[in-house]
Formats: structure tokens, C-alpha cells, sequence
């Protein structure tokens, strides 16, 4: 099977977005997507393929990926690469790939599908003070904590499913 690895309009089009993509402005606020409409050909080209190696290749779960490794694999330059990423996602790249780490994490969470130990070099973290940090800004509450509130949640299902 040949997967095509040429990042075109065609095959980012279609991506959706995680949950935990609203703006830094607050989930009310317009999206990316909808801010960057009436941008320039290759402000969206470059918005696209950025969401497309986000969503679809998850370049945020490699701890080493930095704006210059980026603007390479985009094919841009970092100070062109910043701009788009501070205007239509309304932060800076750290702050933004430790949104899709703190989702992940999130996802991982539910599935139970990772200890604590491992999930901070699961997600893209390359210290646990720096997954904490992170988990705490964008969920706000600590992982154990969330672990309990989904634990919680399932418990309270299970009673309602009985009742």
C-alpha cells in the first residue's frame, strides 16, 4: 500500500479537531479555522499543513519537535511559522503542541490505556514537572485528579445503568 506523504489541500481538508483545540481566547471565541478564512492562499496552505502534521502525523508526541524543525517540515521559515501559529491559534508553539499532549494525555486517561509513570514520555513531555505544568493550565486539575473524576463518572454510569 503506497500512502501518500505529500501534504496537499486535498488530504487536510477533511481533518477534524480535537476538543481541546478552542482558543486561547475561550471556547466561545471564533475558531482557527474560521479566523484564517479570509487569509491569504498560503497563510491557509501553511495553517493546514500545520494541522495536518498536528492531527495526523502527531508531531507534538516527539519531545524534540521545536519551531525550526517544524518550519522545515512545513517548508517555511520560523518567523513566518510563528506568526500563523500566534494569529490564528492565539499562542505561541509551545503552548500549542502541549494542548494536543494535554488532549492526548486526556484520551490516554479514558481508554486506560497508560500509567502515570509512562504517560509524560507518551505524550510528548520530556520531564513529568513539565507534564504536570501543562495537564494543570489546560485541564485544570492534576492528572490524578482527572483519573478520579472519570473513575467517578464510570461509577455514577454504572449506578444509573442499575437504578
Amino acid at each position: 500500500m503506497i500512502i501518500n506523504m505529500c501534504i496537499t489541500p486535498s488530504n487536510v481538508l477533511d481533518t477534524k479537531r480535537p476538543k481541546a483545540m478552542a482558543t486561547a481566547t475561550g471556547p466561545d471565541a471564533p475558531r482557527a479555522e474560521e479566523r484564517c478564512l479570509g487569509a491569504s492562499p498560503k497563510v491557509r496552505m501553511l495553517y493546514e499543513n500545520l494541522c495536518f502534521l498536528l492531527e495526523n502525523r502527531k508531531v507534538y508526541l516527539d519531545n524534540g519537535i521545536s519551531l525550526i524543525r517544524l518550519s522545515h517540515m512545513l517548508y517555511t521559515n520560523t518567523t513566518y511559522l510563528s506568526r500563523v501559529i500566534n494569529k490564528y491559534f492565539g499562542c505561541n508553539l509551545k503552548a500549542l503542541l502541549n494542548r494536543y499532549r494535554v488532549q492526548h494525555a486526556q484520551e490516554l486517561l479514558e481508554k486506560r490505556d497508560c500509567n502515570m509513570e509512562e504517560l509524560p514520555a507518551r505524550c510528548g513531555f520530556s520531564s513529568r514537572s513539565a507534564f504536570y505544568n501543562a495537564f494543570v493550565k489546560f485541564a485544570h486539575m492534576t492528572p490524578t485528579d482527572y483519573q478520579a473524576t472519570l473513575r467517578t463518572q464510570a461509577l455514577r454510569a454504572g449506578a444509573e445503568l442499575e437504578g
